[in-house]
């Protein structure tokens, strides 16, 4: 009678290119789960001084999900998620064809740490609050855990198979990462669909 996941709602085009950059949001969070095996592989560091190469990640979407909150009052969703997506892929980018350049590394997570602040926070959910009825709200916000959920595991069967299927190492890392920005670029042509302006009355 109330079901989580309402058909209806994918009848609305600015609520598909929402749940479809949500689920490429998760995509891009869990190939962050690769990135020490990454570092491992390229720097010759150990395990648990490789988790710390996450830190460019963390920090960055700690400093920009508060910013992203900001734009997104001043500037509407659509440029902020446009700029994440940028960001994300140019980030999944630089590791996947400069992923031993420890400099690159770094500037990748952080890119990419800023791409997820907008991908993860507000701007995509501030859609969905734009684009349903006040009952239907709800529904939408699960709806966006699920098609990020769904991104997170397709996002760790992929790069697991590309670098199995590459040997595994720098190069297998390397080559699922490109693979990853090209998800990104998809991405990017989503978030140029958005409206420019959402509907007012939140």
């Amino acid at each position: 009678a109330d079901p989580i996941i309402r058909l209806a709602e994918f009848g609305n085009r600015q609520l598909r290119r929402a749940n479809l950059l949500s689920m490429g949001a998760g995509l891009g969070e869990a190939a962050m789960v690769f990135l020490p095996a990454l570092a491992v592989a390229a720097f010759g560091v150990t395990e648990s001084r490789a988790s710390f190469l996450l830190l460019p990640v963390v920090l960055a979407v700690a400093i920009g999900s508060p910013l992203g909150g900001r734009l997104l009052d001043s500037h509407g969703p659509r440029p902020v998620i446009l700029g994440g997506t940028l960001l994300l892929t140019l980030g999944m980018l630089l590791l996947g064809l400069l992923g031993t350049d420890f400099n690159a590394f770094v500037i990748a997570g952080i890119c990419i740490g800023f791409g997820l602040a907008s991908l993860l926070g507000a701007p995509i959910r501030y859609i969905v609050l734009t684009e349903t009825n006040e009952g239907e709200r709800a529904a939408g916000q699960g709806l966006l855990t699920i098609a990020t959920g769904v991104g997170q595991l397709i996002s760790g069967a992929l790069i697991g198979a590309v670098a199995a299927s590459q040997g595994g190492g720098v190069v297998g890392y390397t080559v699922s990462y490109l693979f990853v920005a090209g998800a990104g670029v998809v991405l990017i042509f989503l978030a140029l669909g958005l409206k420019g302006k959402a509907r007012q009355g939140v």
